[in-house]
């Protein structure tokens, strides 16, 4: 740095150390002052000949360390009791001008034509966040670019999904209905048997998962990171609704037909009491129609129940091991299947499925925030409409690719 910056800084620290109530703050003036102090240590000691404007900085300096320890006492008055007022030391003009009238009282009264009466006034008092500047908030404050969100969701059902993508509004595919007959065993000579296969056209409509809100330009524009923001909170609640739908959607339009509706699943039939014994009997099902389970869906407090699993009389953690593994990734795996947990899942429920081959998430058209600034009246009341939406369609082939169960844990 050279001379002029330091003189620079020091006049903003003399600032500083006018205004700062807090001892934090007295504590990083008092540290700066160091650094300006080796700053200019190291010009005096490169400089070939002196300069005068050495020493007027160094006496500053001991100015301003000085003023920083005069200034101790307030500093404690102010942590000791933020909210009181601190006690002035001075006097205002007014109120100096008030009290020396008063003191001075008998003279004004008693005075004649062409006799003048002079008093002194108490010195004005010190300019103080306390005294001068009370309401001080926004002007002194600092403010975290961007807006703190709400958390997002840590699984959404689309990561578990296999996608595609469609051109039309429905989303046609066929499917084997039944696959019992077959070839059989035949005598030499003798008739083959005949089968055939029995198959479905299948349609799946595309639906849109939509909304909208309205927002002032102002607002859009004033307040630092609103657009950010909503260009990132938008699209979680679109997919919080998303994993309602794929889940819980009853078909009716406009409505999707999730894994839990009627004809897209199977019932757990197990006849398990315990969580984990009710799992593992949902895996046997799900192989039992010769399906891949390659992943369970729970709850988070479900999962976390499942690891306090103890021993009814020992009251020791009972997890089977070799059964209940839980890798170095975190990943709880029963009998080989992953579980997943997400607050989507409702609560003491479980799905056991064959997430890859039993259903599809397939978009017609992805994601997306758009801002509209000429929408209805928006030009009359300077506002912009912010819409997010998605259209998709949601396959599910049959109905038994997913194991859905119940705990039986609600209290």
């Amino acid at each position: 740095m050279e001379l002029k910056d330091l003189e620079v800084k020091l006049a903003e620290l003399k600032t500083s150390l006018e205004t700062t109530l807090t001892q934090k703050a007295k504590d990083e003036i008092t540290l700066q002052l160091k650094t300006v102090t080796d700053e200019l240590k190291a010009l005096k000691d490169a400089a070939p000949k002196a300069d005068p404007k050495v020493a007027e900085l160094e006496t500053t300096i001991k100015e301003l360390k000085a003023a920083a320890d005069a200034n101790q006492p307030v500093i404690d008055a102010f942590v000791k009791n933020p909210d009181k007022k601190i006690e002035k030391q001075r006097k205002s003009f007014a109120e100096g001008l008030t009290e020396g009238i008063k003191e001075n009282e008998d003279k004004l009264r008693n005075m004649k034509k062409g006799q003048s009466v002079s008093f002194e006034l108490k010195a004005v008092e010190d300019m103080t966040f306390a005294t001068s500047f009370s309401t001080a908030d926004v002007s002194v404050s600092t403010l975290r670019p961007g807006i703190i969100e709400l958390p997002k969701r840590k699984l959404h059902i689309r990561q578990l999904l296999s996608g595609g993508s469609m051109g039309n509004s429905t989303y046609t595919y066929v499917k084997e209905v039944t696959g019992d007959e077959g070839p059989e065993t035949a005598a030499e000579g003798a008739l083959k048997n005949q089968f055939d296969l029995s198959l479905q056209e299948v349609d799946s409509p595309s639906q849109y998962i939509a909304g909208f809100l309205s927002i002032s330009r102002k607002m859009l524009d004033d307040v630092q990171g609103m657009t950010t923001f909503l260009q990132s909170r938008l699209p979680e609640l679109l997919l919080r609704e998303e994993d309602d739908q794929l889940l819980n959607g009853d078909g009716t339009s406009p409505n999707i037909s999730g894994i839990t509706d009627a004809g897209n699943f199977t019932a757990a039939s197990g006849s398990a009491t315990i969580d984990i014994e009710q799992l593992v009997q949902a895996i046997s099902q799900l192989e039992g129609y010769d399906r891949e389970a390659n992943g369970i869906l729970l709850n988070p407090a479900d999962y976390w129940r499942l690891a306090l699993t103890k021993g009814q009389t020992s009251g020791d953690y009972t997890m089977p091991a070799g059964i209940v593994v839980v890798g170095e990734d975190g990943v709880m795996r029963i009998g080989g299947v992953p579980v997943f947990r997400s607050t989507a899942c409702t609560l003491d429920k479980f799905i056991v499925g064959d997430w890859v081959m039993g259903a599809n998430l397939i978009t017609r058209e992805a994601p997306r925030v758009e801002f509209f600034f000429e929408d209805s009246t928006n030009v009359r009341y300077n506002k912009v409409t912010v819409r997010v939406e998605e259209r998709i369609a949601f396959p599910v082939y049959g109905d038994n690719y997913f194991i859905y169960g119940d705990f039986g844990n609600e209290s």
